[in-house]
């Protein structure tokens, strides 16, 4: 919202909010006898509860509180404010996001309209008004306290809402996310697929052309043709690398990912397994058939290793067989298997190499073999030895445990969870107080009826004792503390000239039929006593 809309907002509030107060000041139907000053400062105070109403909502629900108490104190009116702090305590409850500030300032404004208001009347009237304390502090939990859990529960319906939506951007994310982890472990499939089966195959092709290039018996035409068709080999090669680099890039060909889902065995989608492969014996053969010197020891080990080791060796197998072939052609190459009970050892070593090799490197396929035997919980050495070249794989029969990726969704969802408890401990605090507010107003009135009426009785034989003319000095002795009513809503008879007049009960009775002694005074003397029916 704009800071013009909200200023508008504001001012068409405040002109909502003091119609009770102008209406009284112009017609006098609300309340009487409040002056224009008296309006003209309700005015401004509204106004300064809404200016206030979103920086410092606690203080602006205080304000009408506060002129809620002062009109019931001053006018005895419960009437002219009551709109202003029924509506600012709403807004103070959706704006407000922590409820002990409100309780404890709405507590401390009931506790010194309490202690206040009774004082100011009998200032004012020189007796005890119990009814207008009982106006000034209901009124602030009637139209104060419910309001604000109103506007609280409102609150935490929002933030619910807010929560929802978060939630749904979240699960958003999250899917876009998975989709495209989904479609870079597609890539990285396909990338090791033909590295793997491609590029093990073209460097048997090279080794073969280049045996022929270097072939004696032959023509030298002919060594020129295998020479040019090994440098295409080796360009194609190098063209593999690229295209492998480019669907590998981030994934399992690249550095090794930390992702949890991208890494995790168990997260693997069964089409991105591994192929069907050939035994260790056979790519041995066919490395041997291409012209390389392979010796292969622990073949018969091949049938022991476990299923889900078994084609990570044969992969160690092929790229140990492949590298040599690119960077030590002609040298001889050792294959070595080592069954144990707890793990398999695989190694493939080549020694020097008699001329430079054929093949271009890029290191992807060892960083991508290092990472399936990490996710597998083994290890992977590769390095010089001997002037050669070695490469050793150890792999564990049982591989790490599973450790399932924390849910990202966690907070969101405990956030959720929370909200949605605030809200039902809301409304409930909501209706409990509501229930109890009106217990207690049942409470009050049902006992203000009962000390109201058996606290202005006037004793029929008292009454009849009294004379006209007696002092009212006099007369004060015999009557009851308080009376039973300030002005009878029945038809009386005409009120002597110039007389002020007092109702007393006749009888304790407070549910019953009221009958009244009228007493009226005027100069100091008892000028008129009646007994008014019901």
């Amino acid at each position: 919202m704009g800071r013009k809309a909200a200023y508008l907002k504001d001012v068409l509030l405040w002109a909502v909010l003091v119609l009770p107060a102008l209406w009284a000041g112009l017609t006098h139907a609300l309340a009487d006898r409040y002056t224009w000053p008296e309006v003209i400062t309700g005015l401004a105070a509204i106004g300064l509860a809404v200016a206030l109403a979103r920086s410092r909502p606690l203080v602006a629900m205080l304000v009408p509180a506060a002129l809620w108490a002062g009109s019931v104190a001053v006018r005895g009116d419960p009437t002219v404010f009551f709109l202003a702090l029924a509506v600012m305590s709403y807004l103070a409850g959706v704006r407000m996001a922590m409820a002990r500030p409100a309780l404890l300032g709405l507590s401390a404004a009931a506790v010194a309209a309490a202690a206040v208001v009774p004082v100011v009347r009998w200032l004012l009237t020189a007796r005890w008004d119990l009814g207008a304390w009982f106006f000034a502090v209901t009124g602030i939990a009637l139209f104060g306290l419910v309001p604000w859990l109103a506007g609280h529960a409102r609150h935490q319906s929002q933030a619910l809402t807010r929560a929802g939506w978060e939630r749904a951007g979240h699960l958003e994310r999250e899917r876009r996310i998975l989709a495209e982890r989904a479609r870079l472990r597609e890539r990285a499939a396909i990338a090791r697929e033909m590295h793997d089966l491609l590029g093990h195959d073209l460097s048997l092709v090279a080794l073969r052309i280049g045996a022929l290039e270097i072939a004696a018996d032959l023509p030298e035409s002919r060594r020129r043709a295998a020479g040019e068709a090994r440098e295409a080999v080796t360009a194609a090669a190098e063209r593999l690398r690229d295209v492998v680099a480019v669907l590998g890039d981030g994934d399992g060909l690249g550095p090794a990912s930390t992702d949890p889902v991208s890494t995790d065995p168990a997260y693997a989608d069964p089409m991105y397994a591994d192929p069907p492969e050939v035994s260790v014996d056979e790519l041995v053969r066919r490395a041997v058939a291409a012209g390389m010197t392979v010796t292969l020891h622990g073949a018969h080990e091949e049938a022991r290793i476990p299923a889900p080791a078994l084609a990570t060796v044969r992969r160690v197998v092929r790229e140990g067989l492949t590298n040599a072939a690119k960077h030590a052609p002609g040298a001889p190459v050792t294959v070595r298997l080592a069954h144990a009970p707890g793990e398999t050892v695989v190694a493939v070593a080549n020694a020097a190499p008699h001329r430079p090799g054929l093949g271009v490197t890029g290191g992807h396929a060892l960083r991508a073999l290092a990472e399936r035997v990490r996710l597998l919980g083994g290890s992977l050495r590769s390095g010089p030895a001997d002037g050669g070249f070695t490469l050793t794989v150890r792999l564990p029969h049982t591989g790490p445990p599973h450790v399932p990726p924390r849910a990202a969704s966690r907070p969101v969802e405990l956030e959720l969870a929370l909200a949605r408890r605030r809200v039902r401990r809301t409304r409930l605090a909501a209706a409990l107080v509501c229930l109890a507010a009106a217990a207690g107003v049942a409470a009050f009135v049902l006992g203000f009826t009962v000390y109201e009426a058996t606290t202005s009785v006037l004793p029929p034989a008292e009454f009849a004792k009294l004379r006209v003319g007696q002092a009212e000095s006099e007369v004060a002795a015999v009557l009851p503390a308080r009376t039973r009513i300030d002005d009878p809503s029945w038809p009386e008879p005409p009120i002597p000239p110039g007389a002020r007049c007092r109702y007393y009960s006749t009888s304790p009775e407070p549910f019953g039929e009221l009958t009244l002694y009228r007493l009226c005074f005027a100069g100091g003397r008892l000028v008129g006593k009646t007994f008014l029916p019901s």
